[in-house]
């Protein structure tokens, strides 16, 4: 599986590149980009959910992989998103209609930032050689995940992937902006 690194900076590359290149910066803030980074690394809680039951059991159980690795959640969060953008969830924002079109607009950009970057974790996963459920509840054995051999160098990967990533924003100028 890819280190924690992995998943929350290839999240946020991908992020920024779509924002600078595909979105204007006004339409996609900052702030989404921090949002997705954290997605990125969010179906990894299970492992902390893990420490807790060990600890409160007495066992050595692993939960991780079990329902946070689940393309279940990734569904979940984009029909969020697609139901606050088109006004179907309206009731939760009562004020004006103004700032209710505003504030719904705002949510569901997060809930698609939310699903992208658990479906990047997800994918990752997957690239790395590992996964255990894709659709959870449902226990469906997954097999078609590929088996590259880059678990070794998941150090190297991270390692690799932020130097490139800064030598990108120097050469575009972008590094202004993270400051």
């Amino acid at each position: 599986m890819a280190l924690a690194v992995t998943h929350v900076l290839i999240t946020i590359v991908l992020l920024d590149l779509m924002r600078h290149y595909i979105f204007k910066k006004k339409t996609f803030p900052r702030y989404l980009i921090v949002v997705g980074g954290i997605a990125g690394l969010a179906p990894d809680f299970d492992i902390v959910i893990t420490w807790f039951y060990n600890f409160f059991t007495n066992t050595t159980d692993s939960l991780h992989g079990l329902f946070s690795h689940s393309l279940t959640f990734v569904l979940l969060f984009a029909i969020l998103g697609l139901l606050l953008k088109y006004g179907h969830l309206d009731a939760l924002f009562k004020k004006h209609k103004k700032q209710t079109k505003k504030q719904t607009d705002k949510w569901s950009k997060i809930m698609f930032v939310i699903a992208f970057g658990w479906f990047m974790h997800i994918f990752l996963d997957c690239m790395f050689g590992g996964y255990k459920t894709f659709l959870w509840p449902l226990e469906i054995a997954t097999t078609f995940c590929p088996q590259f051999g880059i678990s070794h160098h998941a150090a190297s990967v991270d390692a690799i992937l932020l130097v490139l990533w800064i030598v990108h924003e120097e050469m575009h100028g972008y590094v202004k902006d993270w400051f």
